[in-house]
């Protein structure tokens, strides 16, 4: 079976998580101990007139020689998949509700099991005693059993945002423009972001992501490579510039990677403001920047333009046609099909019903407050098209 091959991840995390400071000179030669043997289980049927009713999975105690404190973890497979561990026990026994079971099988971040299908899923389970020693990590027979599941009664899944605090938006604490989460539960959040330093362009400009807003709870700092929340990390730095920034948070949010690719031109293409060439963009521009450092609110103005996260251009001579949004004069980053909710890299093109002059904007933000409340999650991003003065 494939799941075989994945055994020996199963032990080293299992090995991690269990931490006892048992006397191992006292245990018998590891060749000499039995693993665990999972019995038997009926295929298990899910729907909504049993959801608290229990499974209970149970297996034969492994002995250790002395007496230990063994920990044991069930694990499914489903195709192809990684172990995905399904609870941990001290006795010989799991029990859990079929509610609680579905839920965590047709886990999209977990194993995916199709929902309101019937699925082969193999289960087995892994005894250890020590951190310390794999050769005390057992694995036990697999089961196969057919599990009929329903729709997940877990709550839904809201699109999730994550704050860009820094130099470029004055470190305020309240109020940032965002990344927004890629698709269901991926904890992967991109956008584009204006990171330039108000006090000199030319310098780097420092910041930090933050998956709570207000507030800097949970910050997360030190470098891109390695972000980490663990006490006040030191700030990010990048060359003052437009980027688009890809972030990808361990689940818990406590650490990830980040990565930040130069946008040199978010732009507007198509027949609406004269063709489709690799030249023929409208450089849009972020709106409400300000031009005067010298002007009292220079810094303010600053901020609340690149927290609102828009980019503005006028057409001069625009006709009625397609168009779409894009990044760098190509095709590889692209947004189309509605003016309301722009969809990233979709084929069909917007369109354009004015003329003359005409300004074309993207926005990048979104109202945030809709958006974390709305459980269709719809694609963030949104135009606008208008007659421009």
């Amino acid at each position: 079976m494939k799941y075989l091959k994945y055994l020996w991840m199963v032990a080293a995390a299992l090995l991690l998580a269990s931490c006892h400071e048992d006397d191992k000179t006292m245990a018998r030669p590891a060749g000499e101990v039995t693993a665990p043997v999972l019995s038997e289980h009926s295929n298990i049927i899910v729907d909504e007139q049993n959801l608290g009713s229990e499974v209970t999975f149970t297996w034969t105690a492994v002995d250790y020689g002395y007496p230990a404190a063994v920990s044991y973890a069930l694990y499914a497979v489903y195709l192809d998949s990684e172990p995905y561990q399904i609870g941990e026990s001290y006795t010989t026994s799991y029990t859990m509700t079929k509610e609680t079971l579905n839920n965590t099988l047709v886990l999209k971040k977990g194993l995916a099991v199709p929902e309101d299908k019937t699925s082969t899923i193999f289960f087995f389970v892994v005894s250890s005693i020590s951190a310390e020693n794999p050769a005390y990590t057992f694995e036990s027979n697999p089961i196969q059993l057919d599990i009929t599941t329903i729709k997940s009664t877990s709550a839904p899944w809201i699109r999730r945002a994550l704050w860009v605090r820094g130099m470029h938006q004055d470190w305020n604490d309240k109020d940032a423009p965002v990344l927004w989460e890629t698709s269901e539960n991926s904890d992967v959040y991109e956008g584009v972001v204006y990171l330039v330093n108000p006090d000199d362009p030319t310098a780097d400009c420092e910041f930090k992501f933050c998956p709570n807003n207000p507030g800097w709870a949970g910050n997360l700092g030190g470098s891109l490579g390695a972000l980490s929340s663990e006490g006040n990390p030191d700030n990010l730095k990048i060359a003052s510039g437009t980027y688009y920034v890809t972030v990808e948070l361990t689940p818990d949010h406590t650490g990830g990677t980040a990565s930040l690719a130069p946008v040199t031109c978010v732009g507007v293409i198509g027949t609406a403001i004269g063709g489709w060439g690799d030249t023929d963009d409208l450089v849009l521009t972020l709106k409400d920047l300000p031009t005067d450092p010298a002007d009292p609110d220079y810094k303010a103005d600053f901020a609340a333009a690149v927290i609102q996260q828009v980019w503005t251009g006028v057409c001069e001579n625009a006709v009625e046609g397609e168009f779409k949004y894009r990044l760098n004069n190509k095709w590889s980053q692209s947004w189309g099909k509605t003016l309301e909710h722009l969809v990233y890299n979709d084929p069909t093109n917007l369109n354009n019903t004015l003329s003359g002059r005409v300004r074309f904007s993207i926005d990048f933000k979104g109202d945030v407050n809709a958006l974390l409340e709305d459980t269709s999650n719809p694609a963030p991003y949104s135009g606008k098209v208008e007659q421009a003065e």
